[in-house]
C-alpha cells in the first residue's frame, strides 16, 4: 500500500530535519527564530522528497489530483464567496455578541499593501495546501482505503498537522534541539483545551472535502480556504477579537474553534451543498467508489 510509503516519506524528512536544522539555525546565525528553521528545512526536504518519489509513489498527475481545466477562475471566485459569506455570518455573531472589536493598526498606504499581501499569501496558502490536502493526499487515501475512509483520514490529517504546530522556546540552539522540537509537536493533544479547535478543523476540512469531490477539482476549495485565510490575515488589519473562548475559540487560527467559527463553516458548508452536485471525472479505481461518479 502505497500510502505506507507516503507516511515512511514523512516520518523519514522529519528525522532528517531534526538532525539537520540545528547545523542550519547556526550557518544563518540568530536573524529566524530556531521553530521557523525546523519549519523551513522540513517543509523544503519534504517538498523535495515527495517530487523525487512522485512516480514510485503513484501520486498522480495534474488532472487526477484536481487540476482540472473547468472554470477556474470562476470557481476559485465561487469558493471565495461562498467561505466570506460563512465568515459573516459567524464574524457578525462575534459583533452582535460584543467580541469583535474595530483595531485600525497602520496608516492607509501600510493597510492597503498589508491586505494586498494578506490576499496574495491567503491564495498560496490556498492552492499549496488544498493540493496537499484534498488533491495529493485524498486521492492516495482513497485509492488505498477506499472513497469515506480516504476522506475520513485526510480530514483527521488535515486537522492534526494544524495543531501540532509548535514555537520554540528561544533558548540557545543545541545538536539535539530537532529532536526536541519534534517530541514537542504532538504536545498540544495532552491538553483538552485543543478539542475545540480540532473539530472545528475537521469541520473545515470535511466542508473541504466535500467541495473537492462535489466540484470534481480544485478550484473550488482552494477559493474557500483562502477566504478563510485572508479573512484572518486581512482582518486583523480592521478588527480584533476580546477574550470570548466558546464564541472565538483559542489558539490559531482564530474564531474556527469556538461557536461563531463552527457556524460560519457550517453555513459555508450548506452553500457548498446547495450550489454544487456531483460532476463525471474518473475515481481511479478507487476501491468501493466505483469507476465514476454521478455525472453532472
Amino acid at each position: 500500500m502505497k500510502t505506507l510509503g507516503l507516511l515512511g516519506l514523512v516520518a523519514g524528512v522529519l528525522v532528517a530535519t531534526a538532525i539537520a536544522s540545528p547545523w542550519i539555525a547556526w550557518g544563518l546565525g540568530p536573524r529566524f527564530t530556531y521553530a521557523r528553521v525546523f519549519d523551513r528545512v522540513f517543509e523544503v526536504s519534504l517538498l523535495l522528497a515527495v517530487v523525487l518519489a512522485w512516480r514510485t509513489l503513484d501520486l498522480g498527475d495534474a488532472a487526477s489530483i484536481g487540476f482540472r481545466s473547468r472554470d477556474a477562475t470562476r470557481e476559485v471566485a465561487r469558493g471565495f464567496v461562498f467561505g466570506i459569506a460563512g465568515l459573516g455570518v459567524g464574524l457578525g455573531l462575534c459583533a452582535l455578541c460584543g467580541a469583535l472589536e474595530p483595531a485600525l493598526r497602520y496608516g492607509a498606504a501600510k493597510t492597503v499593501r498589508k491586505a494586498v499581501l494578506g490576499v496574495a499569501a491567503a491564495l498560496a496558502i490556498g492552492v499549496g495546501e488544498e493540493t496537499l490536502f484534498r488533491g495529493v493526499l485524498l486521492r492516495r487515501l482513497r485509492r488505498d482505503l477506499g472513497r469515506w475512509s480516504g476522506v475520513v483520514v485526510t480530514t483527521a490529517l488535515y486537522a492534526a498537522v494544524h495543531v501540532v504546530r509548535r514555537r520554540g522556546s528561544g533558548g540557545v540552539v543545541h545538536a539535539g534541539s530537532g529532536f526536541e522540537q519534534l517530541g514537542g509537536l504532538l504536545a498540544p493533544f495532552a491538553d483538552g483545551a485543543v478539542l475545540p479547535q480540532l473539530v472545528g478543523l475537521a469541520l473545515l476540512g470535511a466542508v473541504l472535502a466535500a467541495a473537492r469531490l462535489r466540484s470534481g477539482a480544485l478550484w473550488l476549495p482552494i477559493g474557500v480556504h483562502a477566504a478563510f485565510v485572508a479573512a484572518f490575515r486581512v482582518g486583523r488589519l480592521f478588527f480584533g477579537f476580546a477574550p470570548a473562548p466558546w464564541l472565538v475559540g483559542a489558539g490559531w487560527p482564530p474564531l474556527v474553534g469556538g461557536f461563531a467559527g463552527m457556524l460560519a463553516i457550517t453555513v459555508t458548508g450548506g452553500l457548498v451543498l446547495r450550489h454544487t452536485r456531483w460532476r463525471t471525472f474518473q475515481l481511479d479505481n478507487a476501491p468501493g467508489s466505483g469507476a465514476l461518479l454521478l455525472s453532472r
